[in-house]
């Protein structure tokens, strides 16, 4: 093609495409959304945006579209002990939003359409090329070349995107599954995120409410535990296992049941130092993924849109705008992961050497809760140095 067709094509239609095409397409961009899937289905994923993330979906214009369409204000949280009310102790003063993640997409990808983007629905993208003038190559009656001035990649955490583009791939194997299900039936509050520890087994049992009567329920363990929750057929099980990380699970899901797949996935690591080059934007998913024990995935991919719009709009040099994008993303992210891994080793980690630093460090975190750095819930702008660190694990 001898001239640009878009501005923009997002590789995906996901919350982090949706979101950054809606908003440049209310800017005035030309904007092409290509998505694989023709109907988002029910999976084990992430649905529940943390504080940080709801005022970065402020800031995009689309957390009361959310809340009319699916979200559910969730404003405690009870992490073993005692309530936390998130409005008044996170630095936005906001709390957690829910959703059913299917519903979100379907939302979003139709608030792209409205403000002007165009939408492609069960299209297969089979390469993306870098340059001047970045392109896409679809599969179709023949294959189609799709030419932009910028190619956003948002297709998740197995992303083609980024071999395609030549991007390199950082690893850090984490030990642990996460099984989730949706349940209905369950009797605990609908206003209580429950998220508990248990470092002597290894375990996190959550539980999310949602709008509706449901609960979004997960169980991170040991990959050497010696099963893997998979199936319908293991619900008792995975009830049994989550109720000896927090025992009240056991009265309150008694009667649940159901309404969605049990799954088991692998919360490993990985990610991309820069993501942007010639053209090619990460985003979300394809860009880093965290251990989603600790719920950062949406905030990453609503802040990852904010940003790139906030940077295109900001310069008509985008290959400059790419730049500084991947470089507040990688500050961002290194922030998140590295709470993430000293939370791992303080709560989580059943390790003799853990369990030392959990007898120096939990009696003075019981006198003073605020050290525990709040980065999960607050967003990864808190200052971060060695004194957060050593207040943590109580040397000093």
């Amino acid at each position: 093609m001898a001239a640009r067709s878009y501005d923009i094509i997002t590789v995906g239609g996901g919350i982090a495409a949706s979101s950054l095409a809606k908003a440049m397409a209310e800017r005035g961009a030309r904007v092409l959304v290509l998505e694989r899937e023709k109907q988002f289905k029910d999976r084990v994923r992430g649905e529940a945006i943390v504080s940080w993330g709801v005022a970065e979906a402020n800031e995009l214009g689309i957390c009361r579209l959310l809340k009319e369409k699916c979200g559910h204000d969730v404003p405690y949280v009870e992490a073993g002990s005692g309530l936390r009310d998130l409005r008044a102790t996170t630095l936005q003063q906001l709390p957690l939003l829910s959703f059913p993640h299917q519903v979100m997409q379907e939302a979003l990808l139709s608030a792209a359409e409205n403000a002007g983007a165009e939408v492609r629905r069960g299209v297969s993208v089979e390469q993306i090329e870098c340059g001047d003038e970045p392109a896409v190559v679809v599969d179709g009656h023949g294959h189609e070349r799709i030419s932009a001035r910028l190619v956003a990649a948002a297709d998740g955490r197995g992303s083609a995107a980024r071999k395609w583009a030549g991007f390199p791939i950082r690893e850090q194997s984490n030990g642990y599954y996460m099984a989730g299900v949706l349940l209905t039936n369950v009797h605990m509050s609908t206003e209580i995120f429950y998220a508990v520890f248990n470092p002597e087994l290894g375990t996190w049992t959550g539980l999310i409410p949602q709008a509706g009567g449901q609960f979004r329920a997960y169980f991170v363990y040991p990959k050497t535990i010696g099963y893997r929750l998979q199936g319908e057929s293991m619900l008792s099980l995975f009830i049994r296992e989550s109720a000896k990380g927090y025992p009240p699970i056991a009265d309150c899901c008694a009667d649940a049941k159901s309404v969605g797949p049990l799954a088991s996935f692998d919360v490993s690591d990985n990610w991309v130092e820069h993501p942007y080059r010639d053209g090619v934007a990460l985003i979300g998913d394809a860009a880093a993924t965290t251990d989603p024990t600790y719920g950062q995935g949406l905030s990453f991919a609503m802040r990852a849109a904010r940003v790139l719009r906030d940077e295109l709009t900001r310069s008509s040099d985008w290959d400059a705008a790419g730049h500084r994008y991947a470089e507040q993303h990688h500050r961002s992210f290194h922030a998140c992961h590295m709470v993430e891994g000293w939370l791992r080793s303080l709560f989580q980690d059943p390790s003799p050497e853990s369990a030392a630093l959990r007898a120096r460090a939990m009696p003075l975190i019981a006198e003073d809760p605020t050290r525990v750095p709040d980065h999960i819930f607050s967003g990864p702008d808190l200052p971060l140095n060695e004194q957060v660190r050593a207040r943590l694990f109580g040397e000093c």
